[in-house]
């Protein structure tokens, strides 16, 4: 069996997803990259952190 064969054999015509409007697409999209929404508790802990980090970051001269 020569190399040809061995890959027409093993290529599958898979399901193609339907064709999306422009909208549905959009919509789609902005929903996989949307970042999580934090809570102001959580917020204030991560400015307080980087605050504390800024300010034992910098050498006093």
């Amino acid at each position: 069996m020569d190399i040809y064969s061995v890959a027409v054999t093993n290529i599958h015509a898979g399901a193609r997803p339907a064709p999306m409007s422009a909208r549905a697409e959009e919509r789609y999209y902005s929903n996989q990259i949307a970042l999580p929404h934090l809570s102001p508790g959580l917020l204030g802990s991560i400015a307080i952190t980087a605050g504390v980090i800024l300010i034992l970051g910098i050498p006093l001269v």
